[in-house]
């Protein structure tokens, strides 16, 4: 088991943190594994910086202006810790989105709600390739928050 440091897009962040989105689309070039542990960094992507959530107060009046992400160093960063549950690789996912049998195996992870799940990735996946297909060298991870 290994743990990997990485980046999450605070678009992101507070969604795996809640378990509500409970899967990572990453490069696979870690050989993840079911078990290692992802410690996912809070990253200001468009900044290109950290980032810690934060309120922002007046200082003139103690008023609270706002509850956001600031930047921050990396060590001051928002971390989750999360176990991966499973791997799936590109040809899986790709193979299963053109077949009408339904879903891989290894994808049972998502819920109950597979239509709405596999909506969820491709959303994701147009976000950061403008398609619906994994590209090559990349898995879906099935995650979970651990303490």
């Amino acid at each position: 088991m290994k743990t990997h440091e990485l980046k999450l897009d605070i678009k992101y962040f507070d969604d795996v943190k809640s378990g509500k989105k409970n899967f990572e689309i990453r490069k696979n070039d870690r050989d993840f594994r079911v078990g290692d542990i992802l410690e996912l960094k809070a990253y200001v992507k468009g900044l290109k910086a950290f980032g810690k959530w934060g309120e922002i107060i007046d200082p003139f009046n103690n008023f609270r202006m706002s509850h956001n992400y600031m930047t921050c160093a990396e060590e001051d960063a928002d971390t989750i810790k999360v176990k991966i549950l499973n791997v799936v690789s590109a040809d899986e996912y790709n193979n299963f989105q053109e077949s009408v049998n339904g879903i891989p195996q290894s994808i049972k992870w998502a819920n109950s709600y597979q239509e709405t799940y596999i909506k969820t990735i491709n959303g994701v996946l147009n976000d950061y390739f403008s398609t619906d297909k994994l590209p090559d060298g990349y898995v879906i991870l099935g995650i979970e928050v651990v303490e």
